[in-house]
C-alpha cells in the first residue's frame, strides 16, 4: 500500500503527495483535466499542440528547460482524450524550481507567434510521421470514428485532420486556453 495524503488548495488545485525519503529525488506531475475530448471538432489536436506551446517559455522565463537543467531536473508531457500531464524529476533540494516554472508558465506563458509556429511544424511532423506515412498507421483514425461516432472521443489526441494544426491561428490557441 502507497501512503498518501490528499487536500485542495484554496485554488481549486487539487493535490496528492506521497514521501519517500529513501532517494534525495522528486518527481511532479501536473495533470490538467484537458485533453482532445474538451475541443472544438473544427479545430482538433489543440491538447497536444497546447501541450507543446507550454514548454515555449514564459514572459519571466523565455526558456523553459534552462532553469530546470541547472537545477538537475528533466521533464516532459503527454497528452490524452481526458487529459494533460506534465512531469519533471529533479532532486528534493531544487522543488521550488519544478513550483516556480509550473506556476510562472500557467500564470504568463508567452504565447508568441514564433513558438507558435515552431510547435506547430513539430505536431505537424509528428502526425505525419505516426499516421499519414506509416504502413496503417491510420488504423486508429478509422477505429475511432467508427467506435464513437457522436462522441469527442471519435478522433485521435494529435487531431482529425492535418489541416486543424496547420491552421491554427495564435487567437485560436489562446482562445482554447
Amino acid at each position: 500500500m502507497i501512503k498518501f495524503e490528499k487536500f485542495t488548495l484554496k485554488n481549486g488545485l487539487r493535490c496528492i503527495v506521497h514521501q519517500d525519503h529513501s532517494t534525495p529525488m522528486v518527481a511532479m506531475n501536473i495533470l490538467y483535466d484537458v485533453g482532445a475530448k474538451d475541443e472544438n471538432p473544427a479545430q482538433t489536436g489543440f491538447a497536444h499542440l497546447f501541450e507543446h506551446l507550454m514548454f515555449g517559455g514564459s514572459i519571466h522565463v523565455p526558456d523553459y528547460d534552462e532553469p530546470l537543467q541547472m537545477a538537475g531536473g528533466e521533464n516532459n508531457a503527454y497528452t490524452t482524450n481526458d487529459l494533460t500531464n506534465y512531469y519533471i524529476q529533479l532532486p528534493l533540494e531544487n522543488i521550488e524550481t519544478a513550483f516556480w516554472l509550473e506556476s510562472d508558465r500557467m500564470l504568463s506563458l508567452a504565447f508568441s507567434e514564433k513558438s507558435l509556429e515552431v510547435q506547430r511544424k513539430v505536431v505537424c511532423e509528428e502526425f505525419k510521421e505516426h499516421y499519414i506515412n506509416k504502413p496503417y498507421g491510420d488504423t486508429w483514425k478509422y477505429l475511432r470514428e467508427l467506435c464513437y461516432t457522436q462522441h469527442p472521443y471519435q478522433w485521435m489526441t494529435i487531431g482529425k485532420e492535418l489541416a486543424h494544426i496547420e491552421n491554427a491561428a495564435l487567437q485560436d490557441v489562446k482562445n482554447f486556453f
